[in-house]
């Protein structure tokens, strides 16, 4: 079987920004996000923030009130002129005015520093920024099997598989790995930026759904084969056999 690839990318760190003058607290955060999956960088004012935005862009921005040199207001103002990429303000200030000065110069949201980290972490999340996202863009083609990234669908002779985003992304990863052995953690954590605790079962649920969708196509499920008590592998030799069986 011929088969075709193209450049593929690999797995992207979300960048976060913290602009936190207090040190302690700036590191606790860094540690935090770091254990979930992102890349933290740090700066301690509000004119090192803005160098720092405008050299690397960070993906996310967490911005304190109370800077020593520019206030996070002001901050978020000039930020907003070139940036439209998501702001949290972290703040001690409990009152509603603070709140509503956040938004007014342009924050998506606004978290109290003595809120469980978990709080911070779901409205990172909501805001659709999340630890790593494996970035299927580039075409794969096996034979007569190809992913088109542009319709985030996989194709057989020119049928598609009506795959979900969750379910092409998946099986152009473990794909991209043809006839390697890919665990559920190493799935888990490049897909979703999780840990694998040993009873997550998404995995499982979604290669099922792939794999019903490869037969209703005229496909051998067992294209995608699992490896006991680790994970999945691609095997695309799989389809020359069977047609030659038939």
């Amino acid at each position: 079987m011929k088969f075709a690839k193209y450049e593929l990318r690999n797995t992207i760190m979300k960048e976060v920004l913290i602009i936190e003058d207090d040190k302690l607290v700036s590191l606790t955060l860094k540690s935090q996000l770091e254990s979930k999956g992102f890349a933290v960088t740090q700066v301690f004012n509000g004119s090192n923030a803005l160098r720092k935005v405008i050299n690397t862009f960070p993906d996310l921005i967490l911005l304190d009130i109370g800077l020593p040199d520019i206030s996070g207001y002001e901050v978020c103002k000039q930020l907003r002129e070139f940036y439209q990429r998501p702001i949290i303000f972290i703040t001690s200030h409990e009152d509603s005015i603070a709140e509503i000065n956040c938004f007014e110069v342009g924050a998506d949201d606004f978290v109290l520093k003595t809120a469980p980290f978990e709080v911070l972490y779901q409205r990172i999340k909501r805001l659709g920024v999340r630890p790593s996202k494996y970035q299927p863009d580039d075409i794969l083609a096996f034979g007569d099997v190809k992913f088109i990234p542009a319709s985030t669908d996989c194709f057989y002779q020119r049928k598609a598989l009506g795959l979900t985003q969750e379910e092409y992304e998946l099986f152009y990863f473990i794909a991209t790995k043809h006839n390697s052995v890919v665990s559920r953690q190493v799935i888990l954590k490049v897909l979703k930026g999780a840990d694998y605790d040993g009873i997550d079962r998404s995995i499982d649920i979604k290669v099922a759904r792939i794999r019903n969708k490869l037969k209703a196509v005229g496909l051998p499920a067992n294209i995608i084969q699992s490896v006991r008590s680790i994970g999945y592998q691609v095997c695309f030799s799989i389809i020359s056999e069977s047609e030659i069986a038939n």
